[in-house]
């Protein structure tokens, strides 16, 4: 099942698709946080901040089921977004692309690190589940990383 997951680079075209997905996932936790979603402001913010690189199509039987956008610096890989359709939550699906990042960072030796707006306890629930700690807060999110135990040889 697993197995049928292909994270591809986003394009264009995928725009659109990226915007509702976020919107469908996020407006929820935004109007908890902020008390409102504004439609002209979150696409602004969106066009803005929307880079090519490091964002990626989440495809699932060569169906577009989600959005990845990840940096990875020189001593850490940072997860910015991760969303799943509701549809296919709950299948192991984002749980499995975490796991694949959190070994890249162990290959890499780097830690993993993200955030998640404090009144989103599902993926609050889930990233503690898979290891990750908390190290710091501001006044809408929880930072959580993962640090990967590296052995350095004497």
């Amino acid at each position: 099942m697993l197995n049928s997951i292909v994270i591809k680079p986003i394009s264009t075209e995928d725009y659109q698709f990226d915007f509702d997905i976020k919107k469908l996932i996020l407006m929820e936790y935004i109007k908890k946080t902020w008390g409102k979603w504004n439609e002209e402001q979150q696409i602004e913010f969106y066009k803005k901040n929307f880079k090519l690189e490091n964002n990626y199509v989440i495809l699932y039987d060569s169906i577009k089921i989600g959005w990845l956008e990840i940096i990875e610096m020189d001593t850490f890989i940072e997860i910015n977004q991760i969303f799943i359709l509701p549809e296919y939550q709950g299948k192991g699906i984002g749980s499995k692309i975490i796991m694949d990042i959190i070994e890249k960072g162990i290959t890499g030796k780097k830690e993993v690190k993200l955030q998640v707006l404090k009144c989103n306890n599902k993926a609050l629930k889930l990233y503690k589940k898979l290891g990750f700690t908390e190290y710091n807060e501001t006044k809408t999110h929880y930072q959580l990383k993962k640090m990967n135990n590296i052995i350095i040889g004497i």
